[in-house]
């Protein structure tokens, strides 16, 4: 009964106070955020008019012909759909983008983006979104921005996109790079009582959703699904892992593909009851993120 009233609790402050909580939750750490309705120099059409945004981090990948940093923008926007419905929040759109179309995301497409190149740039935002298929490597500036980034109280997502008969390439790498980053044995298993698995929704005694490619029997003139344009996925479960400064949770590293969970509304790859705990796992990711 306790935690159903936290959680009741937690969803009504969110409702009421959305714009102000949203807005200053990361005033004291550094980060710029603004409340809406007060001014900005930096991209005041944005960071005034909305609560929420989620970029995503663009980064060079070892090989371009798999899955790139702007892989299926759907999912992101089928996720921040799905945010607004709950929290009742502002959250900025990402257009022309559905489940599981396009493939990658247009130029301006996103509802932002950004590179661990500039310190400024990340500065804005609070929370921010990595995934991939492929192996990659941050250079000295990039490592140095990334530590600067997550001490000053930003948040950040990685979750690794497994496709056809690829293997857990970004999450070795996102691995590797967190511990080169915030020292050796940083990077640390998250455990299933912790509140990120029941802050909004409970997800029991399983935590984070494992994404598995449902077996289906497909009648008579349904297509296979590499002929109607979908992968093969496959996430690779070594359950949720992340980086903690002190107590807060800092950085989120998936290997389980939630990220494909979110493309798929209709239940046709990974089945519906699948997609929803998808999607329920990312609201819980970004409400732990913007209340602590």
């Amino acid at each position: 009964m306790r935690q159903e009233q936290e959680q009741m609790d937690r969803r009504q402050f969110l409702r009421v106070a959305s714009g102000a909580a949203l807005g200053t939750i990361f005033t004291a750490t550094g980060l710029h955020t603004t409340v809406k309705g007060e001014k900005s120099d930096e991209d005041p059409d944005d960071l005034d008019k909305y609560d929420f945004l989620m970029p995503r981090v663009k980064y060079a990948h070892e090989s371009k012909e798999v899955d790139r940093w702007n892989v299926r923008p759907g999912g992101d926007a089928n996720l921040l759909r799905e945010l607004r419905s709950v929290i009742r929040c502002s959250v900025k759109p990402i257009t022309r983008a559905y489940d599981w179309q396009p493939q990658w995301a247009m130029e301006g497409q996103l509802n932002a983006m950004v590179t661990f190149d500039q310190m400024e740039m990340l500065k804005k935002y609070p929370f921010l979104f990595m995934t991939g298929e492929n192996h990659y490597k941050f250079d000295d500036r990039q490592k140095a921005n990334l530590k600067e980034y997550i001490s000053r109280g930003g948040f950040l997502l990685m979750d690794d996109c497994v496709v056809g008969s690829g293997g857990d390439f970004f999450y070795q790498s996102s691995y590797e790079l967190l511990e080169q980053v915030f020292g050796r044995g940083a990077v640390k298993r998250i455990p299933l009582e912790h509140e990120i698995f029941h802050n909004v929704y409970d997800l029991g005694d399983k935590g984070l959703p494992y994404l598995e490619r449902q077996n289906r029997i497909l009648l008579p003139g349904m297509r296979q699904p590499r002929q109607m344009g979908l992968p093969y996925m496959h996430g690779q479960n070594h359950g949720a892992r992340g980086v903690f400064i002190g107590d807060r949770l800092a950085v989120f590293l998936s290997s389980t593909d939630i990220h494909c969970g979110w493309c798929d509304s209709h239940g046709f790859e990974f089945g519906r009851q699948n997609y929803e705990k998808a999607i329920q796992m990312g609201i819980n990711i970004i409400m732990y993120a913007m209340s602590h």
